[in-house]
């Protein structure tokens, strides 16, 4: 179970240094929402931020949601990944851990890409529709992603069942 482990090492890492840069947003939100002199640029998913205003700040408090969700989600996964290691792989708490995940990274996803979608149509008066296509940061690849861990999720509801049927012919 060494990809396993090197699984749970990446996770870990990645959840360290995600949570110090939440942290530091969730510290600098109030400042940016609350405060009328903040006129710092802020930048999402290569879309500019630059004015000030209510719906501006909206967006920008969309995002920071949807990155606490993704943060979420990894959490999450550093979870299972943990229930693995424990050999407790067909379990009640995996299969609801599983749909979770992918239902969290589909909402982080929506919030995020429709937020921005609002924008560029209220404030900068044009849309675009972009498919990102080989990115990891594609909205299509977000979707699927979390329809995998709903789609992981029964097929170990399927496999928790057919255990335990099994256990009993025995």
């Amino acid at each position: 179970m060494r990809q396993l482990n090197i699984l749970k090492t990446i996770l870990d890492i990645f959840w360290f240094f995600t949570l110090i840069g939440a942290i530091g947003v969730v510290v600098f939100l109030p400042f940016y929402l609350f405060g009328d002199e903040v006129d710092i640029p802020i930048k999402i998913k290569g879309q500019e931020i630059t004015t000030n205003d209510l719906f501006s700040k909206i967006v920008v408090l969309a995002n920071v949601v949807s990155g606490l969700l993704f943060l979420y989600s990894i959490y999450l996964l550093r979870k299972v990944v943990g229930l693995f290691q424990k050999r407790e792989i067909f379990n009640d708490q995996v299969i609801h851990i599983f749909n979770l995940i992918g239902k969290l990274v589909i909402a982080s996803s929506l919030t995020s890409n429709i937020s921005l979608f609002i924008y560029k149509i209220v404030v900068r008066n044009h849309t675009d529709i972009n498919f990102d296509i080989g990115g990891y940061d594609s909205f299509l690849i977000s979707i699927s992603l979390g329809l995998f861990f709903m789609v992981i999720s029964v097929i170990f509801k399927i496999a928790t069942r057919m255990k335990e049927e099994n256990e009993l012919t025995i």
